[in-house]
Formats: structure tokens, C-alpha cells, sequence
């Protein structure tokens, strides 16, 4: 079930957004507030607290929310908090994200690395995405990890490239273990 609320609000969010032509603008709002309640836990402790009043909760989101966020926004909080899935919004806010940017053809990458990339690297693997995907930009994560050894970790969606040599390496020691 927590899948289908999650998901059935994020395209509801989704269709609001892109029928109003507001998609990169409600997905900025929507990512800038994902990074405001992972900062404050309490406030998501309040929204999903059993003991505090749904009266309570709205009047928080319309307090902190109204003036400031879009009303797709708004409406989405109100109606999940309304419905009693406050503790869905985080999820929510991340399927209408990932919606949003494969309309807008934005890929989102994670390459791992066992070093700090160069810009030049960093292009290259970039310019490489961007000529082998359907994505016609790219948001680039890189992130260090000494424990691969040497190589690279891509992850783009459910897709993962992994030329890492501890995994080549792993991967020799399993052959070599069932061959013994």
C-alpha cells in the first residue's frame, strides 16, 4: 500500500504541475523543501505525530507553506496530511522528482570513483552519458570511495556500469574459489 499512495500522489502532483507548465518550478520547490524537513526532523515528527490534531498539522503546512510554496505544492501537503499519509510526503516529493526530470529528459548520475576527478574527467564522463542515453541533460553526483581501487561506478536510474578493480578483482576470486 505504501508504494501505491506514494506514487498515486506523486502523479497526481506530477499531471497538476506539467498541465499547468509549472514542472520546473514546482520540482525546484519540491526539492528545496525535501532539503528543509531532511534538515528538521521535528517538523515531520509534528506532521506525523498520532497525537497532535490534523487542524494542528494544516495550519503548520498553511503557516509555513502558503505564502512561499506553489499551490500544487500546498495542495499536495494538505491533501496527504488530510488523508493521513503525512509520513508519505518525502516519498511523494521523490516520485514527482523523478517524474519530472525524465519529462524534462534530465538523467541523473552517481559516479563513484576511487580518487577525486579532474573537470576534465568529470566532462568527459558527462559528454559520454549525454551521447549514450536518451537524456538530453545530465545532473552529475560524484562521490569518492578509496575502497574501489581504481575505475568507476556509474549509476544512472536502475542502470550501473561498474569497472571498478575491486570488483574485477572479487570477481577473480570467486572464479578462482570455484575452481579449486
Amino acid at each position: 500500500m505504501a508504494k501505491v499512495v506514494e506514487s498515486v500522489y506523486g502523479k497526481a502532483m506530477f499531471s497538476a504541475a506539467k498541465e499547468q507548465g509549472k514542472l520546473e518550478t514546482v520540482r525546484t520547490q519540491a526539492e528545496e523543501i525535501l532539503g528543509v524537513l531532511a534538515e528538521n526532523p521535528d517538523y515531520m515528527r509534528i506532521l506525523t505525530h498520532p497525537n497532535i490534531e490534523k487542524e494542528e498539522k494544516l495550519s503548520l503546512i498553511d503557516e509555513c507553506f502558503s505564502d512561499k510554496a506553489d499551490p500544487v505544492i500546498v495542495g499536495t501537503l494538505v491533501t496527504l496530511i488530510d488523508k493521513d499519509h503525512a509520513d508519505k510526503i518525502e516519498k511523494t516529493f521523490k516520485t514527482f522528482i523523478d517524474l519530472s526530470l525524465e519529462e524534462e529528459k534530465i538523467g541523473v548520475a552517481e559516479v563513484t570513483s576511487s580518487f577525486e576527478l579532474s573537470d576534465e574527467q568529470k566532462k568527459a564522463i558527462e559528454d559520454k552519458l549525454l551521447q549514450t542515453t536518451k537524456y538530453d541533460r545530465m545532473r552529475m553526483n560524484y562521490k569518492v570511495d578509496r575502497k574501489l581501487i581504481g575505475g568507476l561506478v556509474i549509476k544512472l536510474g536502475d542502470m550501473m556500469v561498474d569497472s571498478s578493480i575491486s570488483t574485477k578483482l572479487n570477481t577473480l576470486r570467486k572464479s578462482l574459489e570455484r575452481n579449486i
